[in-house]
């Protein structure tokens, strides 16, 4: 039973023995940095929030109806007739329901397009990261660690490259 511990140690430094003779090359990304300083997130902003104004602007319709509908309610509750009181407060509570749905439908698209855009990220910048290991001869390239040399970091090679493919796109 002690063989099969020994027999894995001995495999494991010989790999290890072979990856330092061969020389590994390895590279880091900051993706966090990545999504902050991107060219390319930048314009899927706007878009969105251009597309998404008039909407927007729906809600803050409906939500400033609903105020002063509210309002209207407690200032003229004493004077109202019960039947006037009642038909406002379905009025008020309709304009509640329309806002909600209005709120929730909007939120939900919004979301469902920052995941779309989210995702060509990532694959425009795993691209780009490919092409970098590939043309560099890179090992392996992580995108997550505790610590990473700036020599190791390749960061900055990949901004370059989404912002070369922003600034053409732009062109388009």
């Amino acid at each position: 039973m002690k063989i099969l511990p020994s027999s894995i140690a001995i495999v494991l430094m010989m790999v290890a023995t072979h990856v330092a003779a061969q020389g590994l090359k390895i590279g880091y990304v900051n993706g966090v940095r990545l999504e902050r300083e991107s060219a390319l997130i930048a314009p899927e902003i706007e878009q969105m929030k251009k597309e998404f104004a008039s909407r927007e602007q729906q809600l803050q319709e409906l939500q400033k109806q609903g105020l002063d509908l509210q309002g209207e309610l407690e200032k003229e509750a004493l004077t109202m007739t019960p039947a006037d009181q009642q038909a406002k407060q379905q009025r008020l509570a309709a304009l509640a329901q329309q806002f909600e749905q209005l709120k929730r439908s909007v939120a939900e698209e919004l979301e469902v397009r920052r995941n779309e855009a989210r995702m060509r990220f990532l694959a425009e910048t795993g691209a780009i990261i490919k092409a970098i290991a590939e043309a560099e001869n890179y090992d392996l390239i992580l995108e997550q660690a505790v610590y990473s040399s700036s020599e190791l970091d390749i960061t900055d090679q990949v901004l370059n490259e989404l912002a070369k493919r922003a600034a053409s796109a732009s062109d388009r």
